[in-house]
């Protein structure tokens, strides 16, 4: 059976590749998986925090 004229096979259930969200929503998103990343850092040891304390350690020494 044809289809219909101006028929087309469309996915509802698409997901845009890039999304628009106001500067709010987007410090939001990005506080939330800093502080993801930084409680799965906890649960592993620190290894992430002790990582970032050296470096800023070394930069206070350069200058």
């Amino acid at each position: 059976m044809a289809r219909t004229k101006g028929s087309k096979n469309k996915n509802s259930a698409e997901v845009p590749m890039y999304t628009s969200l106001p500067t709010e929503e987007k410090l939001f998103v990005l506080a939330n998986l800093i502080i993801d990343r930084i409680i799965e850092d906890q649960q592993t040891g620190g290894k992430l925090l002790r990582q970032v304390v050296e470096q800023g350690d070394a930069r206070l020494r350069s200058t």
